[in-house]
């Protein structure tokens, strides 16, 4: 029995995953990665640990900060999408990291208090 090989898609990219949203402290927090969705999972899950919470992000959303995870692109049009979500995040990070997390948070709620 012959049958073909399904491509899903020559380039490698992983696929573009929708931005996680964290409520945190009154702040909305829109968290993505340029990569395979996974540290933009992580930082998330590491913000929800230290008192954020978790909201789905409605495409009329009032976001107040934009955190952009980098990886490393595979391809012209992963560094082309990289860009253009670099460029409009408020914070770049390399990855994600439980330290950075809990002073990111206690911040966003310092914000809300003052």
């Amino acid at each position: 029995m012959k049958r073909s090989l399904h491509v899903v898609d020559e380039t490698g990219d992983p696929p573009v995953h929708p931005p996680r949203a964290v409520a945190i402290g009154g702040r909305l927090v829109s968290v993505v990665d340029t990569g395979d969705g996974r540290s933009a999972l992580r930082f998330v899950d590491l913000l929800v640990d230290v008192g954020g919470a978790q909201v789905k992000l409605d495409h009329d959303a009032n976001i107040d900060l934009r955190v952009v995870i980098r990886a490393t692109a595979r391809s012209a049009a992963a560094r082309l999408r990289a860009e253009a979500l670099e460029e409009a995040a408020d914070v770049l990070l390399g990855s994600a990291r439980p330290v950075f997390a809990r002073l990111f948070a206690s911040t966003c709620a310092r914000w809300v208090n003052s």
